[in-house]
């Protein structure tokens, strides 16, 4: 079989990471170690789905400086087919990642150049029949960003082309409202909602009843679960939910798009939807037990 061919539309960003031991002292100093390492939700699951031996396409927008150098040749090394507009006039995108004690991350976000993504930066020759289309919610939030959304989602329609999104975001759900979200993107084969993200856009609360809510929307869902791992259910009936193992000293950034990246690679191969969610939850735990949503310049991986 042939390897699979993935579309990953989205953020490429400059993530600076730093870790405090317990809660976030607000309003008193803080003294840290602060890394940089390569980010956005697009670009990593790129990075992953290189990893695996997926011929991935990655389309985005980065600024003509430095920075944009440097994550464009990261991607290039990492194996990812690199389709990135350089912007004269705004910066590359970038992360302040705040993660604490038990992990969980607080992102501030100035998306720079990506802010200015729009239709024209889509290659049409990369939608054809038998690749695969993923995007990041955060695309939806409006402007320009929406219309490439959509209009990627268009051409992938029109090409016969599998089509699978992540909703990204709480915040970005409430701002452009779940119901909207759904109508952009109804029909679409899958679906990678994390917990909160899925209980917003379905209105219920216990996971089985979140999947099986958002499968009016969707042919199949993925939904993740953080530490209790993840939920698949689809349109045939099928479902299945594995735990996930424990790490130490975690670090959830980017460990979301690395499950939809290990599910992906998997399923897009044949491999039934247990087991690329296995292949999923594994590969999230990989990133959670390392900082960085692809680790540093001293771990193994793509970064």
């Amino acid at each position: 079989m042939s390897a699979p061919r993935v579309i990953v539309v989205g953020d490429v960003l400059y993530d600076m990471v730093a870790r405090v031991e317990g809660p976030l002292p607000l309003g008193a100093d803080s003294f840290v170690r602060i890394r940089d390492a390569p980010g956005g939700s697009a670009a990593n699951a790129a990075a992953w789905l290189a990893s695996l031996g997926v011929e991935v396409h990655l389309v985005g927008r980065v600024g003509g400086d430095p920075i944009g150098e440097h994550l464009e040749a990261g991607l290039r090394e990492a194996g990812v087919r690199v389709h990135l507009t350089r912007d004269p006039s705004l910066p590359t995108g970038r992360v302040f990642v705040l993660v604490d004690g038990s992990g969980e991350r607080t992102m501030i976000t100035d998306r720079g150049a990506g802010e200015a993504l729009g239709p024209k930066d889509l290659p049409p020759g990369l939608f054809v029949p038998g690749s695969h289309l993923h995007l990041t919610g955060y695309l939806f939030s409006g402007g320009r960003r929406r219309e490439a959304a959509l209009e990627a989602l268009r051409l992938a329609r029109r090409a016969g082309m599998s089509v699978s999104v992540d909703p990204s975001s709480v915040t970005l759900l409430r701002s452009v409202g779940p119901e909207h979200f759904l109508r952009w993107t109804a029909g679409a084969d899958l679906a990678f909602p994390n917990l909160p993200e899925g209980a917003l856009l379905s209105g219920r609360e216990e996971p089985e009843e979140v999947a099986a809510a958002l499968l009016a929307h969707y042919r199949a869902v993925v939904l993740k679960l953080g530490p209790g791992g993840a939920l698949y259910a689809d349109r045939e009936g099928r479902r299945e939910r594995l735990p996930a193992p424990r790490v130490g000293r975690a670090d959830a950034t980017g460990a979301g798009d690395a499950l939809c990246a290990g599910f992906l690679a998997a399923r897009l191969r044949g491999k039934p939807p247990g087991e690329a969610l296995r292949e999923g939850i594994r590969l999230a735990a990989r990133v959670v037990g390392r900082p960085g949503a692809r680790g540093f310049r001293d771990d193994r991986g793509p970064c």
